[in-house]
């Protein structure tokens, strides 16, 4: 992860078609997360328009602390959905393009709260 010190909000995710809509068709302030089917979905970009997820495998969570390890990278917004869906696929089924442990903080949406939560500019 390009941005472990980050803490994201997470919102969980009910479906596979919502999340790739979600990552495939919305900018999201830069702290964002999705939880989806034991896997975060990390916005871990420089900037709102050009997001990048790490999807994260969650191995244990302590509160508020989340361990576990990125297992891959897409950069989805205005890719089609279909492609989104398989890479959330890939991850589910350990197709994984990289194994790198870390330890992040994450909290609910509705609990989070911090300088990243509005977009640039506003």
């Amino acid at each position: 992860m390009k941005h472990p010190e980050r803490t994201h909000g997470i919102k969980a995710i009910e479906s596979l078609p919502d999340l790739a809509e979600v990552l495939s068709n919305h900018k999201w302030p830069l702290c964002a997360g999705f939880e989806f089917d034991n896997f975060l979905y990390l916005n871990d970009a420089e900037s709102e328009d050009d997001p990048e997820y790490a999807a994260f495998f969650i191995d244990d969570v302590d509160g508020l602390m989340v361990l576990g390890r990125e297992t891959g990278r897409i950069s989805p917004l205005g890719m089609e959905e279909d492609p989104v869906r398989q890479f959330v696929v890939d991850m589910r089924e350990r197709r994984w393009s990289c194994e790198n442990s870390f330890r992040i903080k994450a909290e609910p949406d509705w609990h989070h709260s911090c300088e990243l939560c509005s977009f640039e500019g506003d």
